[in-house]
């Protein structure tokens, strides 16, 4: 035997050892890694076939798809864009108070259960706000309980009562430019000059005047949208406020389509920065002079406060004030022009609140209603009540996480994390706690009547820690806005515009899909 060729074989041997070694090690980490990921799916759907038929929600009604991934993932869930609260209405409506609506996420629209997450157990509030949050925190975005309260302690005196009242001579000085801007719509649009009748676009009017009156009391100066018709702010934040609602709702979808308008939005969220930090600086430069009785100088002043906690950085304030605008025009002017349409389509109901409003006596130098007028008049608050209770502002639930194991009005059991959402607008349609519950009843809310308003199932302004801020100012101005219509014009309903008006959309506000409503006015003509 040749001895020098050993270690030449040994080495081939030994490199085939390795390689066959290496081939099984392989393929043996491919079938481990194989009977991983099997283990680890079968582990997967054996949880979500547990927690859709065994876990504590698994008894509950509702779509068979929902047990399983949530909502937001449901196709044509908000397609078309604004349409979600139909699929709440109908799952509502199908399956009863109690609807399942995702592994973990349950709807409810019985009073009891509303009352005790809003108001009792006054629940924090769920990821649909933790998106909203991340382009801002305010009052309504805030997830967290004690930033919250704080904030709403220090914003609080620019709602009180008495300061809300002081606002009332910018809203009164803006619905006179409301009316002459009417005026002049008519003059252009006169269908003949016998009856006297043109046309009014009053969707569009009322929202201008919305947003003029918190121009004046909560940035300080008018938009002049009843003038112009358009402005840089209102226009951002509308775009700002459906781009936030469509990504609380279907987050991946609209990311993607939101990147190839990215520029165009961080320009104008450029622009409207750079308009509210001019106002805030002028205030802050301008010394007593600048000074002005309006929301904005009240956060303002919250820098001199003792405690530094309680003193708002220029961008809080200028974030508070756009939630403001939001809050204090697209749910005024919508709840006005929804109260036009209903006097509409009820004229007996008409023809009552026009009896009550004309017998308000004006003095001589008076040009309009003022609220010590009309705040207390029975059936215009009835017929304002019952617009809000056919028509919310919110459609699409009150988002709420439970944040421990709890039970609901003692019959259903929800576990730490469980995302409840309150269907106010189901509760407000219910038969349970409105006879005829569709049809629009002012009588309800009337001192003796006999189908009496359950008011223990109407959440217009929500309830609870959470409920709105601006409720009172809110009602100051529909108020005025509906009581000088209803005394200065008589209305004809165009038919068309009519069944348009049934076509509604909801980013956060409930809006109509043609953001018009158009109708015919005139002066009246008054003794």
């Amino acid at each position: 035997m040749d001895l020098t060729t050993v270690p030449q074989k040994l080495s081939a041997s030994a490199t085939k050892v390795i390689k066959l070694f290496t081939k099984v090690k392989q393929e043996d980490l491919k079938k481990a890694g194989t009977v991983t990921l099997f283990t680890l799916a079968t582990y997967l759907i054996a949880l979500k076939l547990h927690d859709a038929f065994l876990g504590p929600l698994s008894g509950l009604p509702g779509p068979l798809g929902l047990k399983f991934y949530d909502m937001i993932y449901a196709r044509g869930f908000a397609d078309p864009p604004g349409g979600a609260w139909k699929k709440f209405k109908f799952w509502q409506e199908k399956y009863g108070d109690i609807v399942r609506l995702g592994p973990t996420t349950v709807s409810i629209s019985d009073k009891h259960m509303i009352r005790q997450v809003l108001l009792k157990d006054d629940l924090p509030k769920g990821p649909r706000y933790e998106g909203l949050s991340k382009f801002s925190i305010t009052l309504f975005s805030a997830v967290d309980k004690n930033f919250h309260k704080q904030r709403r302690r220090i914003v609080s005196p620019a709602f009180s009562v008495k300061y809300v009242n002081s606002l009332e001579h910018y809203m009164l000085a803006m619905i006179q430019a409301f009316i002459e801007r009417i005026d002049s719509d008519i003059e252009a649009t006169l269908t003949s000059e016998e009856d006297g009748y043109g046309q009014v676009d009053i969707w569009k009017l009322l929202a201008y005047l919305a947003l003029d009156i918190i121009g004046e009391t909560a940035f300080g100066q008018t938009f002049h949208m009843l003038e112009t018709n358009d402005h840089m702010v209102p226009r951002t934040i509308t775009t700002n406020l459906q781009l936030a609602a469509s990504l609380a709702a279907r987050p991946y979808t609209v990311m993607l389509k939101s990147m190839f308008s990215l520029g165009k939005l961080v320009e104008s969220n450029k622009k409207l920065r750079d308009f509210m930090g001019k106002i805030i600086v002028e205030r802050l430069q301008g010394g007593p002079d600048a000074r002005r009785d309006d929301v904005l100088q009240i956060l303002i002043d919250t820098q001199q406060a003792n405690d530094a906690k309680d003193r708002m950085t220029a961008e809080a304030i200028a974030q508070e004030t756009i939630l403001f605008l939001v809050a204090g025009s697209d749910t005024t002017s919508n709840t006005t022009g929804f109260a036009v349409i209903e006097l509409l389509k009820n004229p007996h109901v008409f023809t009552k609140l026009r009896a009550e409003i004309d017998n308000v006596q004006l003095r001589p130098d008076q040009k309009l209603l003022e609220h010590d007028q009309v705040k207390k008049l029975p059936y215009l608050n009835a017929v304002i009540n019952e617009n809000l209770r056919l028509n919310p502002i919110d459609v699409d639930c009150l988002e709420r996480r439970a944040d421990r194991d709890m039970v609901l009005d003692g019959r259903l059991f929800v576990p730490k994390n469980t995302i409840i959402l309150s269907n106010v607008y189901c509760a407000h349609l219910d038969p349970k706690y409105w006879p005829e519950p569709t049809k629009f009843k002012p009588e309800r809310w009337l001192e003796g009547s006999q189908i009496p308003a359950d008011t223990e199932a109407f959440y217009p302004f929500s309830i609870g820690t959470r409920n709105c801020i601006g409720k009172g100012f809110a009602q100051q101005q529909i108020r005025l806005s509906l009581s000088n219509l209803v005394r200065f014009y008589d209305f004809k309903a165009i038919p068309a515009e009519m069944n348009q008006s049934d076509d509604r959309v909801s980013f956060i506000t409930w809006t109509l899909k043609s953001n018009s409503f158009k109708i015919l006015m005139k002066r009246r003509c008054r003794e």
